[in-house]
């Protein structure tokens, strides 16, 4: 009997969602061309699509018209949840806009797409269309082993600083580039176990009415508790996240699989 064999493919982000996702940049993006100005300036604050933004800047000249930009504004500081050590500057994508005259020392740009709405002093650099992200395989679950060996790291920041992450949230990783990491690569996600509580024993024995003598406060009690000081569990299971764009130093994710609420600071583990 013929046996076929079906892969489970599932497309992770397409393109238009790639432009809205975010990065961490290693360093400062210069101010080389920003927003000056919104359509309707004085009734409106900023711009959204099919809107027009003026455009200025020291690089105006460099820009062509028809040429489409990237739209990205600075929101802070990274660092590490763990170490605290400094990773670059997160950056907001707020859109694309293209060129439609340049006009010496000024640039006229039509809104294309508008993740959050254009603001003056949002920067303006250079595009690059992104492919869709596809992913294969078979997703984690609570039983999923971890691999010995996998590059571990950490889940950074949640999009837009959400602190709680989710099936379809964008994040952001401390491994990129230099580390291997490419789009498409799988990290599941965990959570180490919580060191034993001797409360927890607590409830052992309580009730009224019993025909039996409960064993609180016994030698066996206290050999139990002993032992479960030193109890080994395997870590929380918590979901996936496949990779959808890399840096030199941080990468960007997406939660594809989620078994349980994900938090800023979990493990990760490449696949």
């Amino acid at each position: 009997m013929l046996k076929l064999l079906f892969l489970f493919v599932l497309q992770v982000i397409n393109p238009s969602e790639m432009a809205c996702v975010g990065s961490i940049q290693d360093a400062r993006l210069p101010l080389d061309v920003y927003v000056a100005s919104v359509e309707m300036e004085g009734s409106a604050t900023l711009a959204a699509q099919g809107q027009i933004v003026y455009l200025n800047g020291p690089k105006i000249s460099s820009l062509k018209p028809g040429s489409v930009q990237r739209v990205v504004r600075p929101e802070g500081k990274v660092r590490d949840p763990i170490s605290e050590d400094s990773l670059g500057y997160y950056y907001l994508d707020i859109g694309t806009v293209r060129i439609e005259a340049v006009e010496g020392d000024r640039a006229k740009a039509t809104v294309q797409i508008s993740c959050n709405g254009i603001l003056k002093g949002d920067l303006v650099i250079p595009y690059t269309p992104k492919p869709a992200v596809e992913f294969s395989g078979a997703l984690s679950n609570g039983l999923t082993l971890l691999p010995d060996h996998g590059l571990v790291s950490s889940i950074l920041l949640g999009k837009e600083d959400a602190k709680e992450l989710s099936s379809g949230n964008i994040c952001f990783l401390g491994l990129g580039g230099r580390d291997g990491i490419k789009p498409g690569d799988r990290f599941t996600v965990f959570r180490s176990s919580q060191e034993f509580n001797a409360r927890d024993l607590d409830t052992w024995g309580k009730g009224t009415d019993r025909s039996y003598a409960p064993l609180q406060n016994t030698a066996y009690r206290f050999k139990l508790r002993s032992l479960l000081k030193d109890r080994k569990v395997s870590p929380l299971i918590l979901g996936d996240i496949v990779v959808v764009e890399t840096g030199e130093s941080t990468s960007t994710g997406k939660v594809v699989n989620s078994l349980s609420e994900i938090h800023i600071g979990d493990f990760i583990v490449k696949r």
